[in-house]
């Protein structure tokens, strides 16, 4: 008879506390029953829970701020071989600076907010006079299929995503035309044409007298010129030695 006693009596204390516990904290404070402890590990509708660090907040998906950043720039050829870097010349920018690294141009600018927007890049130690900003001095139409370059040196700074604007008597410029990736430091050029559309740009370079200019068909390009000599291949920039600010 105890036994079943004690059975019920345990039975009707579960009860009384699963229902106890089924409770909003406010009906259990209405019955002067505690409050139940906050629930780990669940997520807020439309939201997705990540791991954190103790101490470290989850990233924002904010854009970042925009950095200041300086160094010079690294010339590369199409399998990725380091050829030098911009040469800082009386005369301008161009070519590839084979000799001593007093001799390389350096140069600042500042990255967009979203990582992806077009940027200035601006020459810092010039042995020219100005301007002495990167980017193009030239005013032709780039396209697949065309055989057609674009000048490369130092530009007039120019408005985001502007055809070429008149600089001088013979020159047409551009400078707000790179792009900046952060992982990989490598600066990527975006021209746009004479009529306001953006081109597929590529820098070029003719190992052959040591210049840099910007084509739309490397292919058309070199099927376009009569001696050998004057055809040219495909070239990357980095940033090289890159500081932050």
């Amino acid at each position: 008879m105890r036994i079943f006693v004690l059975s019920c009596a345990i039975a009707l204390l579960l009860s009384v506390c699963s229902a106890g516990a089924a409770l909003t904290n406010a009906q259990r404070l209405a019955r002067g029953l505690p409050i139940l402890p906050p629930k780990f590990g669940r997520s807020l509708p439309g939201y997705a829970r990540s791991p954190t660090v103790a101490g470290v907040k989850d990233p924002s998906p904010s854009s970042a701020p925009p950095q200041t950043i300086t160094g010079r720039i690294l010339v590369k050829s199409h399998n990725g071989k380091s050829l030098g870097h911009l040469h800082n010349m009386a005369s301008g920018i161009n070519g590839v600076n084979f000799g001593a690294s007093s001799a390389d141009l350096h140069v600042s600018f500042t990255t967009s907010r979203s990582g992806k927007g077009l940027i200035d890049i601006q020459a810092v130690d010039a042995a020219f006079h100005g301007p002495h900003y990167i980017g193009t001095t030239s005013s032709h139409t780039l396209a697949t299929g065309s055989s057609t370059a674009v000048d490369f040196g130092n530009a007039i700074r120019t408005p985001v995503h502007s055809p070429p604007v008149p600089a001088g008597q013979h020159n047409a410029d551009e400078s707000a035309i790179w792009t900046f990736d952060p992982r990989t430091h490598e600066l990527k050029v975006q021209y746009v044409n004479p009529d306001g559309q953006t081109a597929k740009t590529i820098i070029a370079y003719n190992i052959h007298d040591n210049t840099i200019f910007f084509v739309g068909d490397i292919g058309a390009y070199n099927a376009a010129q009569v001696h050998p000599d004057h055809h040219v291949s495909p070239i990357t920039f980095y940033l090289d030695s890159a500081v932050k600010k």
